[in-house]
Protein backbone atom coordinates (compact mmCIF):
# COMPACT_ATOMS: atom_id res chain seq x y z
CA UNK A 1 0.00 0.00 0.00
CA UNK A 2 1.34 3.43 -0.90
CA UNK A 3 1.76 6.19 1.70
CA UNK A 4 -0.60 9.11 2.11
CA UNK A 5 0.34 12.02 -0.17
CA UNK A 6 0.41 15.34 1.67
CA UNK A 7 2.21 18.69 1.69
CA UNK A 8 3.95 20.69 4.39
CA UNK A 9 2.03 23.94 4.21
CA UNK A 10 3.23 27.26 2.90
CA UNK A 11 2.07 28.34 -0.55
CA UNK A 12 2.51 31.46 -2.72
CA UNK A 13 -0.06 34.20 -2.40
CA UNK A 14 -2.30 34.83 -5.41
CA UNK A 15 -1.46 37.72 -7.70
CA UNK A 16 -2.75 41.05 -6.42
CA UNK A 17 -2.30 40.32 -2.69
CA UNK A 18 1.01 41.32 -1.15
CA UNK A 19 2.57 39.65 1.88
CA UNK A 20 2.34 42.98 3.69
CA UNK A 21 -1.41 43.33 3.12
CA UNK A 22 -2.08 39.72 4.10
CA UNK A 23 0.02 40.12 7.27
CA UNK A 24 -1.80 43.32 8.20
CA UNK A 25 -5.16 41.56 7.83
CA UNK A 26 -4.22 38.31 9.58
CA UNK A 27 -4.72 39.44 13.22
CA UNK A 28 -8.20 40.75 12.38
CA UNK A 29 -9.06 37.39 10.82
CA UNK A 30 -7.95 35.57 13.98
CA UNK A 31 -10.00 37.89 16.15
CA UNK A 32 -13.04 37.52 13.90
CA UNK A 33 -12.92 33.72 14.17
CA UNK A 34 -12.47 33.90 17.94
CA UNK A 35 -15.56 36.12 18.15
CA UNK A 36 -17.61 33.89 15.82
CA UNK A 37 -17.85 36.48 13.01
CA UNK A 38 -18.14 35.61 9.33
CA UNK A 39 -14.83 36.03 7.49
CA UNK A 40 -16.70 36.59 4.23
CA UNK A 41 -18.90 39.27 5.74
CA UNK A 42 -16.33 42.09 5.91
CA UNK A 43 -15.02 43.23 2.50
CA UNK A 44 -11.39 43.66 3.57
CA UNK A 45 -11.29 40.30 5.36
CA UNK A 46 -12.80 38.60 2.32
CA UNK A 47 -10.45 40.23 -0.19
CA UNK A 48 -7.20 40.23 1.77
CA UNK A 49 -7.63 37.07 3.84
CA UNK A 50 -10.48 34.73 2.90
CA UNK A 51 -9.91 34.67 -0.85
CA UNK A 52 -6.10 34.10 -0.56
CA UNK A 53 -6.65 31.37 2.05
CA UNK A 54 -9.11 29.72 -0.33
CA UNK A 55 -6.09 28.91 -2.53
CA UNK A 56 -6.50 25.59 -0.76
CA UNK A 57 -8.44 24.74 -3.94
CA UNK A 58 -5.21 24.94 -5.96
CA UNK A 59 -3.65 22.30 -3.72
CA UNK A 60 -6.68 20.07 -4.05
CA UNK A 61 -6.39 20.30 -7.83
CA UNK A 62 -2.95 18.67 -7.61
CA UNK A 63 -4.42 15.36 -6.43
CA UNK A 64 -2.97 15.23 -2.91
CA UNK A 65 -4.72 12.85 -0.52
CA UNK A 66 -4.50 15.18 2.48
CA UNK A 67 -4.04 18.93 2.08
CA UNK A 68 -2.40 21.28 4.55
CA UNK A 69 -4.16 24.63 4.81
CA UNK A 70 -2.14 27.19 2.78
CA UNK A 71 0.21 29.02 5.13
CA UNK A 72 0.74 32.54 3.80
CA UNK A 73 1.79 34.17 7.10
CA UNK A 74 4.96 34.07 9.17
CA UNK A 75 5.08 30.75 11.05
CA UNK A 76 6.17 32.39 14.32
CA UNK A 77 3.99 35.51 14.34
CA UNK A 78 0.95 33.41 13.43
CA UNK A 79 1.01 31.88 16.91
CA UNK A 80 3.18 34.10 19.12
CA UNK A 81 1.24 37.30 18.47
CA UNK A 82 -2.15 35.97 19.60
CA UNK A 83 -0.46 34.22 22.55
CA UNK A 84 1.03 37.53 23.63
CA UNK A 85 -2.23 39.43 23.06
CA UNK A 86 -4.39 36.98 24.99
CA UNK A 87 -2.21 35.41 27.68
CA UNK A 88 -3.55 34.73 31.13
CA UNK A 89 -0.35 33.31 32.56
CA UNK A 90 2.87 34.20 30.69
CA UNK A 91 2.76 32.65 27.19
CA UNK A 92 -0.41 30.68 27.97
CA UNK A 93 -3.16 31.73 25.58
CA UNK A 94 -6.85 31.87 26.46
CA UNK A 95 -8.18 28.90 24.50
CA UNK A 96 -10.91 30.89 22.74
CA UNK A 97 -8.29 32.96 20.94
CA UNK A 98 -6.12 30.02 19.82
CA UNK A 99 -7.43 30.07 16.27
CA UNK A 100 -5.99 29.13 12.88
CA UNK A 101 -8.41 31.13 10.71
CA UNK A 102 -7.35 29.26 7.56
CA UNK A 103 -9.04 26.18 9.03
CA UNK A 104 -12.32 28.06 9.08
CA UNK A 105 -11.85 29.03 5.43
CA UNK A 106 -11.16 25.37 4.66
CA UNK A 107 -14.35 24.35 6.50
CA UNK A 108 -16.45 26.86 4.55
CA UNK A 109 -14.94 25.91 1.19
CA UNK A 110 -15.27 22.19 1.95
CA UNK A 111 -18.94 22.66 2.82
CA UNK A 112 -19.62 24.48 -0.46
CA UNK A 113 -17.90 21.74 -2.46
CA UNK A 114 -19.64 18.95 -0.54
CA UNK A 115 -23.09 20.51 -1.04
CA UNK A 116 -22.31 20.72 -4.76
CA UNK A 117 -21.65 16.97 -4.85
CA UNK A 118 -17.95 16.87 -4.02
CA UNK A 119 -16.00 14.60 -1.71
CA UNK A 120 -15.25 15.42 1.96
CA UNK A 121 -12.02 17.33 2.48
CA UNK A 122 -9.18 15.49 4.22
CA UNK A 123 -7.30 18.27 6.03
CA UNK A 124 -3.85 18.58 7.56
CA UNK A 125 -3.16 21.24 10.17
CA UNK A 126 0.35 22.46 10.94
CA UNK A 127 1.13 24.49 14.07
CA UNK A 128 4.57 25.80 15.00
CA UNK A 129 5.90 23.74 17.88
CA UNK A 130 6.69 24.92 21.42
CA UNK A 131 10.48 24.62 21.12
CA UNK A 132 10.54 26.67 17.91
CA UNK A 133 8.26 29.31 19.45
CA UNK A 134 10.39 29.45 22.59
CA UNK A 135 13.46 30.30 20.50
CA UNK A 136 11.64 33.42 19.27
CA UNK A 137 10.69 34.68 22.73
CA UNK A 138 13.96 36.45 23.56
CA UNK A 139 15.30 34.01 26.15
CA UNK A 140 18.14 32.80 23.95
CA UNK A 141 19.12 29.15 24.34
CA UNK A 142 18.52 29.04 28.10
CA UNK A 143 15.27 27.21 28.68
CA UNK A 144 12.85 28.12 31.45
CA UNK A 145 10.70 25.02 31.59
CA UNK A 146 7.59 26.74 32.95
CA UNK A 147 7.56 29.09 29.93
CA UNK A 148 8.21 26.22 27.53
CA UNK A 149 5.39 24.22 29.10
CA UNK A 150 2.96 27.14 28.81
CA UNK A 151 3.87 27.48 25.13
CA UNK A 152 3.22 23.75 24.74
CA UNK A 153 -0.22 24.15 26.31
CA UNK A 154 -0.89 27.07 23.96
CA UNK A 155 0.09 24.95 20.95
CA UNK A 156 -2.28 22.29 22.24
CA UNK A 157 -5.13 24.82 22.26
CA UNK A 158 -4.45 25.79 18.64
CA UNK A 159 -4.51 22.13 17.66
CA UNK A 160 -7.66 21.27 19.63
CA UNK A 161 -9.52 24.16 18.00
CA UNK A 162 -8.40 22.94 14.57
CA UNK A 163 -9.44 19.28 14.82
CA UNK A 164 -12.77 18.98 13.02
CA UNK A 165 -14.85 15.88 12.33
CA UNK A 166 -17.69 16.91 10.03
CA UNK A 167 -19.50 15.28 7.11
CA UNK A 168 -17.68 17.59 4.69
CA UNK A 169 -14.30 17.89 6.42
CA UNK A 170 -12.13 15.75 8.65
CA UNK A 171 -8.81 16.81 10.17
CA UNK A 172 -6.85 13.63 9.46
CA UNK A 173 -3.31 14.78 10.23
CA UNK A 174 -1.75 17.38 12.50
CA UNK A 175 1.88 18.43 12.47
CA UNK A 176 4.04 20.46 14.79
CA UNK A 177 6.79 22.37 13.04
CA UNK A 178 10.18 22.18 14.79
CA UNK A 179 12.75 23.16 12.11
CA UNK A 180 15.42 24.28 14.62
CA UNK A 181 15.48 20.97 16.49
CA UNK A 182 18.84 19.39 15.72
CA UNK A 183 20.48 22.68 14.72
CA UNK A 184 20.62 24.46 18.09
CA UNK A 185 21.92 23.48 21.53
CA UNK A 186 19.43 24.24 24.28
CA UNK A 187 20.75 24.88 27.77
CA UNK A 188 19.38 24.12 31.23
CA UNK A 189 17.13 21.33 30.00
CA UNK A 190 17.54 17.61 29.53
CA UNK A 191 16.05 15.53 26.73
CA UNK A 192 13.23 14.43 29.05
CA UNK A 193 12.13 18.05 29.44
CA UNK A 194 11.91 18.54 25.66
CA UNK A 195 10.05 15.25 25.26
CA UNK A 196 7.62 16.34 27.96
CA UNK A 197 6.98 19.69 26.22
CA UNK A 198 6.31 18.05 22.85
CA UNK A 199 3.98 15.51 24.41
CA UNK A 200 2.11 18.26 26.28
CA UNK A 201 1.59 20.13 23.00
CA UNK A 202 -0.06 17.04 21.55
CA UNK A 203 -2.00 15.76 24.55
CA UNK A 204 -5.45 14.49 23.64
CA UNK A 205 -5.03 15.01 19.89
CA UNK A 206 -6.73 12.16 18.03
CA UNK A 207 -5.58 12.52 14.38
CA UNK A 208 -2.21 11.12 13.30
CA UNK A 209 0.62 13.35 14.43
CA UNK A 210 3.71 14.35 12.47
CA UNK A 211 6.67 16.39 13.62
CA UNK A 212 8.19 18.46 10.82
CA UNK A 213 11.97 18.48 11.12
CA UNK A 214 14.64 19.86 8.79
CA UNK A 215 17.21 17.39 10.04
CA UNK A 216 17.06 14.02 11.76
CA UNK A 217 20.11 14.79 13.93
CA UNK A 218 17.85 15.12 16.97
CA UNK A 219 15.50 12.27 16.05
CA UNK A 220 16.09 10.74 19.48
CA UNK A 221 13.81 13.39 21.00
CA UNK A 222 10.58 12.76 19.01
CA UNK A 223 11.32 9.03 19.01
CA UNK A 224 10.71 9.12 22.77
CA UNK A 225 7.45 11.09 22.48
CA UNK A 226 4.38 8.97 23.12
CA UNK A 227 2.13 11.42 21.22
CA UNK A 228 4.16 11.63 17.98
CA UNK A 229 3.51 9.03 15.28
CA UNK A 230 5.65 10.18 12.38
CA UNK A 231 8.95 12.01 11.79
CA UNK A 232 9.64 14.05 8.67
CA UNK A 233 12.67 13.11 6.61
CA UNK A 234 13.67 15.82 4.13
CA UNK A 235 15.37 13.50 1.65
CA UNK A 236 15.25 15.59 -1.54
CA UNK A 237 17.37 18.64 -0.67
CA UNK A 238 19.20 16.80 2.15
CA UNK A 239 19.70 13.19 1.02
CA UNK A 240 22.07 12.58 3.95
CA UNK A 241 18.99 12.51 6.19
CA UNK A 242 18.10 9.08 4.88
CA UNK A 243 21.21 7.69 6.62
CA UNK A 244 20.41 9.31 9.97
CA UNK A 245 17.73 6.85 11.00
CA UNK A 246 17.06 3.21 10.28
CA UNK A 247 13.96 1.17 9.68
CA UNK A 248 14.89 -0.93 12.72
CA UNK A 249 14.98 2.18 14.93
CA UNK A 250 11.57 3.27 13.68
CA UNK A 251 10.15 -0.18 14.28
CA UNK A 252 11.59 -0.44 17.78
CA UNK A 253 9.88 2.87 18.72
CA UNK A 254 6.76 2.15 16.61
CA UNK A 255 7.27 5.34 14.59
CA UNK A 256 6.89 6.16 10.91
CA UNK A 257 8.48 8.46 8.34
CA UNK A 258 7.09 11.18 6.13
CA UNK A 259 9.42 11.07 3.13
CA UNK A 260 10.22 14.41 1.50
CA UNK A 261 10.92 13.42 -2.11
CA UNK A 262 10.69 16.69 -4.09
CA UNK A 263 13.04 19.63 -3.70
CA UNK A 264 11.46 22.88 -2.57
CA UNK A 265 14.61 24.93 -1.73
CA UNK A 266 13.91 27.45 -4.46
CA UNK A 267 16.86 29.77 -3.76
CA UNK A 268 19.33 26.92 -4.25
CA UNK A 269 17.50 25.72 -7.36
CA UNK A 270 17.61 29.21 -8.90
CA UNK A 271 21.29 29.54 -7.97
CA UNK A 272 22.10 26.31 -9.79
CA UNK A 273 20.41 27.59 -12.94
CA UNK A 274 22.26 30.91 -12.69
CA UNK A 275 25.56 29.05 -12.51
CA UNK A 276 24.62 27.41 -15.81
CA UNK A 277 23.93 30.85 -17.32
CA UNK A 278 20.32 29.92 -18.06
CA UNK A 279 17.08 31.58 -17.05
CA UNK A 280 14.76 28.66 -16.33
CA UNK A 281 11.15 28.38 -17.38
CA UNK A 282 8.82 27.74 -14.47
CA UNK A 283 8.44 24.05 -15.31
CA UNK A 284 12.23 23.66 -15.25
CA UNK A 285 12.31 24.71 -11.60
CA UNK A 286 10.43 21.57 -10.61
CA UNK A 287 12.08 18.16 -10.27
CA UNK A 288 11.15 15.74 -13.02
CA UNK A 289 8.68 12.96 -12.34
CA UNK A 290 11.52 10.50 -12.98
CA UNK A 291 13.79 12.07 -10.32
CA UNK A 292 10.98 12.27 -7.77
CA UNK A 293 10.17 8.61 -8.46
CA UNK A 294 13.80 7.66 -7.82
CA UNK A 295 13.79 9.37 -4.43
CA UNK A 296 10.51 7.73 -3.55
CA UNK A 297 11.92 4.31 -4.37
CA UNK A 298 15.03 5.05 -2.30
CA UNK A 299 12.86 5.93 0.69
CA UNK A 300 10.78 2.77 0.29
CA UNK A 301 13.90 0.64 -0.01
CA UNK A 302 15.30 2.19 3.19
CA UNK A 303 12.14 2.17 5.31
CA UNK A 304 9.60 -0.11 3.63
CA UNK A 305 6.10 0.22 5.04
CA UNK A 306 7.39 2.63 7.67
CA UNK A 307 6.95 5.34 5.00
CA UNK A 308 3.48 6.47 6.04
CA UNK A 309 3.44 9.81 4.19
CA UNK A 310 5.22 11.23 1.15
CA UNK A 311 5.30 14.63 -0.49
CA UNK A 312 7.52 17.64 -1.10
CA UNK A 313 10.30 18.47 1.35
CA UNK A 314 9.05 21.71 2.83
CA UNK A 315 6.65 24.51 2.03
CA UNK A 316 6.34 26.48 -1.20
CA UNK A 317 5.74 30.00 0.08
CA UNK A 318 8.78 31.45 -1.71
CA UNK A 319 8.03 29.91 -5.09
CA UNK A 320 7.32 32.28 -8.01
CA UNK A 321 3.61 31.59 -8.42
CA UNK A 322 0.74 29.43 -7.33
CA UNK A 323 0.73 27.76 -10.74
CA UNK A 324 4.32 26.47 -10.53
CA UNK A 325 3.74 25.43 -6.91
CA UNK A 326 0.72 23.41 -8.03
CA UNK A 327 2.83 21.84 -10.79
CA UNK A 328 5.34 20.70 -8.17
CA UNK A 329 2.58 19.09 -6.13
CA UNK A 330 1.12 17.45 -9.24
CA UNK A 331 4.46 15.96 -10.30
CA UNK A 332 4.96 14.59 -6.80
CA UNK A 333 1.54 12.94 -6.90
CA UNK A 334 2.18 11.55 -10.39
CA UNK A 335 5.59 10.16 -9.39
CA UNK A 336 4.25 8.23 -6.41
CA UNK A 337 1.12 6.98 -8.12
CA UNK A 338 3.18 5.78 -11.10
CA UNK A 339 5.29 3.64 -8.76
CA UNK A 340 2.69 0.90 -8.63
CA UNK A 341 2.35 0.90 -4.83
CA UNK A 342 -1.38 1.72 -4.78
Amino acid sequence: MRPVLDDVGSFPLPEGITKKRFAQTYPAAQEAVAQGRDLEGAPELKTAFYDPAASLRMKLDSGLDVVNYPQHFDMHRQFLEPIQRHQGEPFLIEEKFAQVPEVHVAEREARKAYEAGGEPLRLKVCVTGPIELYLKCGFGYTVYEEILHNLARSVNSFLRNSVLDLPHLKTEVVAIDEPSLGFVDLLNIETDGLVSALDAALEGIEPRVQIHLHTLKAADIPLECRNIDCLTGEFAASPQNIKMISRETLESHDKFIRAGITRTNIDTILGEWMEKGHTPRDEELVDSVRRISERYREAREAFGDRVAFAGPDCGLGSWPSQEVARLLLRRTVDAVRASGTD
